[in-house]
């Protein structure tokens, strides 16, 4: 073996050395990164698989290069069959990099209760994706990346540890019925029950105000605070509450007439 060669084999084992290297720290910086960020596992785990594949084509270029192997023919079939998966599956690749804007900006986490569209519950999973959902129903919505980005999102939990939910209750107009009536004699007792009955559980007493008023009824905002990570809970109780502020006003609605 000629000395040519040797040194043809060195510098080849060189390259392939620091090819490696090379995957090892970009892995390692995507791990620090990741951390830094509380990235979900499966999002870290795609970003080192995509910077091995870029560092390992770079790596195969350039040892085709250094041994005078024509380069031409694998630029052109790599840019043919990534052209070809990407109008394979334009709406994959779009869910995919949604979400990964998702785990980076972090509009919302695991465990927050939110409201995405017209879709409500618990984040149980961020995948690269689907945005998973444990909704008031007790089913799990998933909701492709995609349309999480081009919906409004409303964050419930944007309190530490605390689920801070408004729900919406509307009254028709009784002649008989004024507000301060109905505040006082339906909604204030119903949450001072509820409050007195769960107060070892609920991390504030729930709260109302008027939200608005028309011709037709007047509606209040029911402010309620729930524990994070108690959603089954929260789905019991909420339905409890407005339950007993409408058997409260259906009861004063008949007194009021039998008078």
């Amino acid at each position: 073996m000629t000395t040519e060669n040797l040194l043809l084999i060195a510098t080849g084992a060189t390259i392939i050395v620091a090819i490696v290297i090379a995957d090892r720290v970009i892995r390692r910086a995507i791990t620090k990164y990741s951390q830094k960020l509380k990235m979900e596992k499966h999002g870290e785990n795609i970003l080192k698989l995509i910077a091995r594949i870029v560092v390992s084509a770079a790596g195969l270029v350039a040892l085709l290069s250094f041994f005078g192997v024509p380069t031409d023919w694998f630029i052109g079939v790599s840019a043919l069959t990534g052209a070809a998966i990407g109008f394979a599956s334009t709406q994959t690749v779009g869910n995919f990099l949604a979400g990964f804007y998702l785990m980076i900006s972090r509009p919302f986490m695991v465990s927050d209760y939110v409201r995405i569209g017209d879709t409500e519950g618990e984040i149980r999973e961020i995948t690269i994706n689907y945005t998973k959902i444990y909704s008031p129903t007790y089913n799990i919505t998933e909701i492709p990346n995609r349309r999480v980005l081009d919906s409004t999102i409303l964050n419930y939990s944007y309190k530490k540890n605390i689920i801070d939910y408004s729900f919406p209750m509307g009254f028709p107009h009784l002649e008989n019925m004024p507000n301060t009536d109905l505040i006082e004699h339906c909604i204030k007792p119903a949450i001072e029950t509820f409050y007195s009955r769960y107060k070892d559980f609920l991390p504030r007493k729930p709260e109302v105000s008027m939200s608005k008023m028309d011709r037709l009824e007047r509606s209040f905002l029911i402010r309620m605070f729930f524990p994070e990570g108690k959603i089954e809970t929260f789905y019991n109780l909420q339905p409890e509450l407005m339950q007993d502020i409408v058997d409260r006003w259906d009861a004063r609605k008949a007194g009021k007439s039998a008078q």
